[in-house]
């Protein structure tokens, strides 16, 4: 979940092998989204907290005590464009405010032991002051009015909250949980994600020299063998149903699709390859880790006038939205 928007916003299940080049004279083959610090368990049990619950937040390394609300508020100021329609923007209030309430299920983490929740959104959520960012210019009546709409709903699973990821852009099918993280999660599957073209940096590219590449791999895969020409680098790909490389032959080892995205900065795991004798080009689809909500699938699912409970209901299916 990203700390700052970019341009205001990151079939079956079985595993089938995809090429990761293509012939040519060349061969062919999302800045990161919210993803979770560990594969996120099973829904704990217990009571659902109140509406008007506080929490503690640590915004900039300070702990600050927040309603629940008001937390959600500056969540959606941060994660998704206020110019979305509302159906999208009332489907991130509620996805905001139950990956809160999860968050908070799950204990205090060793990252923030004086905190439920903080504003890295590596970890937990991008969080934005909006009082602040309304005396600085900003307008975010309509995120409030969304978070408003929404108050204290939240989607459980087996009467749990649960983990509401999202990111801002998939490929034409969101990514399952167990592909991404290595754990079948019920409300966490592939679904269709129709609308993401319509992202600016929906496909996009990252292009390296020999030598950068090399001293990338070298840092996070110390084993590999990079000593021949980049064509034969990467080998014996295997994709997700959703097209994310789940894992791939990097200078002769096996290493996790969702490792070389985070060792050589790409928008996700979608990727393909162009070689030349002494580059690398990777190109991507998509923007984020890809599990859960898309935010542009929902924006599109919202123009095609789907309510807010019918995009969460497709992002998170088996999830029963209530109200705290």
């Amino acid at each position: 979940m990203r700390r700052l928007l970019l341009t205001g916003c990151a079939l079956v299940l079985a595993l089938y092998l995809l090429p990761l080049f293509w012939p040519g004279e060349h061969t062919d083959v999302s800045a990161p989204a919210a993803s979770l610090p560990n594969p996120p368990a099973a829904p704990a049990d217990g009571a659902l907290p109140s509406a008007d619950t506080m929490l503690t937040v640590e915004i900039d390394g300070v702990s600050t005590e927040l309603p629940l609300e008001t937390y959600v508020e500056g969540v959606v100021a941060a994660e998704i464009p206020n110019d979305f329609p509302d159906a999208a923007l009332r489907a991130q209030a509620v996805a905001a405010r139950t990956y809160a309430v999860y968050k908070l299920s799950r204990g205090r983490p060793d990252a923030h032991p004086d905190a439920d929740v903080c504003d890295d959104f590596h970890h937990c959520a991008a969080y934005r002051d909006p009082a602040a960012q309304t005396a600085g210019g900003g307008d975010y009546r309509r995120v409030r009015q969304a978070v408003r709409d929404t108050a204290g709903e939240i989607l459980t699973y087996d009467h749990s909250p649960i983990a509401a990821v999202f990111h801002c852009v998939s490929g034409s099918r969101t990514e399952s949980a167990a592909d991404v993280w290595g754990e079948d999660i019920p409300y966490l599957q592939s679904v269709t994600s129709p609308g993401g073209s319509a992202y600016s940096g929906y496909e996009a590219a990252v292009t390296l020299s020999a030598g950068e590449f090399r001293s990338k791999a070298a840092q996070a895969f110390p084993s590999s063998n990079l000593s021949n020409a980049p064509e034969d680098w990467f080998k014996a790909s295997q994709r997700s149903a959703a097209g994310g490389i789940l894992s791939v032959e990097l200078g002769g080892v096996r290493v996790k699709g969702t490792a070389v995205r985070e060792a050589f900065g790409l928008q996700s795991t979608n990727f393909t390859i162009l070689t030349t004798e002494n580059s690398i080009t990777f190109h991507t689809i998509g923007y984020g880790h890809g599990v859960g909500l898309s935010q542009y699938g929902a924006k599109y699912l919202a123009e095609q006038g789907a309510h807010y409970e019918q995009i969460l209901t497709h992002y998170y299916p088996g999830a029963v939205l209530q109200t705290l």
